[in-house]
């Protein structure tokens, strides 16, 4: 049987992710460092995906150690179980490469002095302090905040940072922020990515632009930025056009767009090749 299908019961799963929708909006903090942009420019050939292949079959397990930090009242805010079920999530979403993740330990932080926790501010320190090598790093904390000091859904470092941390609020662990987050932690970029080319990612493409605009990702649509365009139930509502006069048709459902957070459900191949990439070349050293 072809690869790229997913079986039914991980079908029905998204499905339900994709339908069950409300209002709650979501904000990523990664940035796109000078140090990732480099190394990007160095990757001389990353396969875009064509309908016939089937996608790799990793069969690795990545362990991660969770850093839950207690508020001032000494309360941690979220629970053993309900962090597992966010990683029983997780492993849906990369079941299709045979790539999934476990929880080695629940560590609970005590000083919560850490528990708003600013890219800017105390990051360093609390990853002096909590932190094992060649492993995934999750900090749940009740704020998030951005180099910038905005509050956001969650942050984390791409391959080139050589960072293996991801910094999520706990309001939103029982999302798909967790699932974004290992994205851009694996080398993917937001769909409306434009910090790796000056030229702007058409509708229209050929595989020559589009594996080298936007997100490097032909078979994901091109997109504007969704900030405040997607509607209750995940249909995008702009009327933008690209440079050329053709109206974006992006959408909503990819977990790398800046979309409302239950419509997000699934990566595209190309997504998935970009995993694959990562894990064989720029964090081979993760278990």
């Amino acid at each position: 049987m072809n690869r790229i299908y997913l079986s039914f019961s991980i079908i029905v799963l998204l499905a339900v992710n994709c339908i069950v929708t409300f209002s709650q909006s979501v904000s990523c903090g990664t940035i796109v460092s000078l140090a990732q942009k480099t190394m990007e420019d160095t990757i001389k050939s990353i396969p875009q995906s064509k309908a016939t292949e089937s996608l790799p079959q990793l069969n690795k397990t990545l362990t991660i150690k969770v850093y839950l930090v207690k508020n001032k009242l000494n309360d941690a805010g979220v629970t053993d179980e309900a962090i597992q079920l966010a990683i029983d999530k997780l492993n849906i979403y990369f079941k299709p490469i045979a790539l999934s993740f476990k929880i080695c330990d629940i560590i609970q932080v005590s000083n919560y002095k850490f528990d708003n926790l600013s890219a800017s501010g105390n990051e360093t320190e609390l990853t002096t302090l909590f932190s094992e090598k060649n492993t995934i790093n999750l900090y749940l904390t009740t704020s998030v905040a951005d180099k910038s000091g905005n509050p956001v859904s969650g942050y984390t470092y791409m391959p080139a940072d050589n960072k293996n941390y991801i910094f999520v609020s706990k309001a939103s662990i029982a999302g798909t922020t967790l699932a974004h987050l290992v994205g851009h932690f694996l080398n993917l970029y937001h769909t409306h990515e434009t910090a790796l080319s000056i030229k702007k990612e058409l509708v229209v493409r050929t595989d020559s632009i589009c594996s080298s605009t936007g997100d490097k990702c032909c078979d994901t649509e091109a997109d504007p930025g969704l900030n405040g365009l997607v509607d209750s139930e995940c249909i995008y509502v702009g009327k933008l056009k690209d440079s050329s006069g053709a109206f974006y048709q992006p959408n909503p459902k990819n977990l790398m767009a800046l979309s409302i957070d239950a419509c997000r459900c699934y990566y595209t191949n190309t997504q998935y090749l970009r995993v694959a990439h990562a894990l064989k070349h720029l964090k081979k050293n993760l278990r």
